[in-house]
């Protein structure tokens, strides 16, 4: 009977350390699997990575951007843009989703286009224009806004002789269109419609120019321009009056004799009235 109880025990005990070395084998695979999958597992796909084509748009601010959305299947499914940002659902088919009306679609069977009205610096980034196909399409447009500005070559002061003429040229830097007008002002009062002899305003596919003949001395004074879509810049015209002439040149026909033969005629002038004081040389050593 001890016999058999011995045996009992000694199977228990290998019933017991077959168990014990079986957990720790599973645990061991276990830490193992855990420190190895990370390293063999597939990277996830980064969301900011873009997998298409992206369209470069350049907008000047305060204008009308249009971001293009080119399809192959016009029939694939919805289309809808999103702003990458900030995830921002703009539209759906042709209805705007965003709070901000300013986003709209305007398409064709194979072009959707986002418009954005009125651009800031703001809305510079990156747009995806997704098609609910099966795969999903997606097209992506980087826009960039510019600001335009503008300058007058020769500020900030420019002189000009009284008399001769005066030319302003207002010129648009980093500009993406043509202004719809530049207005000018003198000393702070717009200029262009004034019907003032001499002075002419002309609209240019960059700016304007100003133009005013035989400038006079109430034409001095500070110009500005200010076209509609870029800053404005200005100059300070200083007119220089003429100077008057000397009196010795008025008159008589001295007025056509060069310099040369004034100073010779001086010089003969000179002579004759000096030379009756100078005694002669006889009348010093008489004879």
């Amino acid at each position: 009977m001890r016999a058999f109880w011995i045996v009992l025990l000694i199977i228990l005990l290998e019933i017991h350390i077959y168990i014990t070395v079986s957990q720790a084998k599973h645990q061991q695979n276990s830490s193992a699997n855990n420190a190895i999958a990370p390293l063999n597992a597939p990277e996830g796909k980064n969301e900011d990575v873009l997998e298409g084509p992206i369209g470069e748009v350049l907008a000047q601010s305060g204008t009308t951007a249009v971001l293009p959305c080119k399809i192959t299947d016009p029939g694939a499914g919805t289309i809808t843009w999103v702003r990458r940002r900030d995830r921002q659902l703009l539209t759906v088919g042709t209805s705007t989703h965003s709070i901000d009306k300013r986003f709209v679609v305007r398409h064709s069977s194979t072009d959707w286009q986002l418009t954005i009205r009125t651009v800031t610096v703001d809305d510079a980034g990156i747009y995806e224009c997704q098609v609910t196909s099966h795969p999903v399409q997606r097209n992506f447009a980087r826009l960039k806004i510019t600001e335009a500005y503008s300058i007058i070559p020769g500020a900030p002061d420019l002189h000009v002789k009284q008399g001769s003429n005066l030319r302003l040229e207002c010129q648009l830097m980093a500009a993406t269109e043509k202004p719809l007008y530049v207005f000018w002002y003198r000393q702070g009062r717009m200029i262009n419609y004034d019907e003032e002899p001499g002075v002419d305003v002309k609209l240019t596919s960059s700016g304007s120019i100003l133009t005013v003949n035989k400038t006079k001395l109430t034409h001095e004074g500070n110009y500005t321009c200010v076209p509609s879509n870029a800053k404005a810049a200005f100059v300070m015209v200083h007119v220089i009056e003429e100077e008057e002439k000397p009196a010795a040149m008025h008159g008589g026909d001295r007025r056509n004799l060069s310099p040369a033969i004034l100073a010779s005629n001086f010089l003969v002038s000179l002579l004759a009235a000096v030379s009756w004081r100078i005694p002669s040389f006889t009348s010093l050593y008489p004879t």
